[in-house]
């Protein structure tokens, strides 16, 4: 839900009433609490709590704490005014990116951002759900550079430049879809790993990469487009290595995730992804995954246990 909306479900939970908004009347939230809860009363010009015990009681285990750090998080860099319409799970992407830039942990690749000149798609690729997303509103770039401390971002499509997390003396190099990874750089060093990224499919660069005959694995959400890359990939970098994920695979209907499988009816078909990129073991994962409708997100991945193995 937007900004706008979370703020009218919290008026609720503070006056037992808000203003009545013919937007809210699609928000799913509010269609929860009227028609299968039967906590609110929507008449003309207001919405009411019928019972605000028991409406508190749900709303302070579901949502106060989201709120809480949405507002302050949104005060803290000047965006919490009338106008803002940020959507809550963007509200807490940037919560996080400002906890890890307050910590360190993403100062290096702010660095590289700046070096590289690095374009807005490229940096939406980072953080958000895909390189366009920042495209859609001017609001959240701004927020974005005020978080990162950055003037300004190219205005070029191309994302060309390789992001590397080094290390003293690597015996690895890990190649990540996402950036997850590469914001934990005491655990890669530690561990001897060089970690890459390159950009989701933004993958043309990596002819000119040198791995300087080092062993390389790719690591990715396992999902269509996550195994998808992975053949562009191997394309660039024949010797590279696809590992095998740990970790729990999650629905793709629950967490609303865009990237679906193919032929879900014909797990066989691997969903259009080449049998011979894959070992045996991961070919039975996907048909797994395809079978249960569910994809397993890089991040739930346990790095070095996977190496180790």
């Amino acid at each position: 839900m937007n900004w706008q909306t979370f703020k009218s479900l919290h008026e609720l939970y503070v006056e037992g009433k808000t203003r009545y908004r013919s937007s809210l009347d699609k928000e799913p939230v509010f269609k929860y609490y009227a028609a299968q809860a039967k906590e609110l009363l929507i008449t003309k010009n207001e919405i009411l709590v019928r019972n605000k015990a028991s409406f508190e009681k749900s709303y302070s285990s579901r949502y106060l704490d989201k709120y809480n750090i949405c507002k302050k998080l949104l005060d803290d860099i000047g965006e919490n005014t009338p106008q803002c319409r940020f959507e809550d799970t963007d509200i807490l992407c940037l919560h996080e990116m400002k906890e890890q830039m307050e910590t360190g942990l993403l100062q290096e690749i702010r660095q590289q951002i700046i070096d590289s000149n690095e374009t807005r798609r490229g940096v939406s690729n980072m953080f958000f759900k895909h390189e366009k997303h920042l495209d859609t509103s001017e609001a959240l770039e701004r927020a974005v550079k005020t978080i990162l401390q950055i003037e300004a971002f190219a205005d070029t499509r191309d994302h060309q430049y390789l992001y590397v997390l080094q290390c003293l003396h690597p015996k690895a190099i890990v190649l990540c879809e996402n950036l997850y990874f590469l914001k934990m750089p005491e655990k890669a060093r530690n561990n001897k790993l060089e970690l890459w990224y390159a950009g989701g499919r933004n993958v043309e660069k990596l002819k000119y990469s040198n791995h300087r005959n080092l062993p390389i694995y790719y690591i990715c959400d396992w999902d269509h487009d996550g195994l998808d890359i992975y053949k562009s990939v191997k394309e660039k970098l024949p010797q590279i290595q696809l590992l095998t994920p740990n970790g729990a695979g999650r629905s793709i209907l629950l967490t609303e995730h865009r990237s679906l499988w193919r032929y879900p009816d014909s797990p066989e078909l691997l969903s259009g992804l080449e049998a011979d990129l894959l070992t045996t073991g991961q070919q039975q994962l996907i048909q797994t995954l395809i079978t249960e409708d569910k994809w397993i997100v890089e991040e739930s991945n346990d790095l070095m246990v996977l190496l180790q193995s």
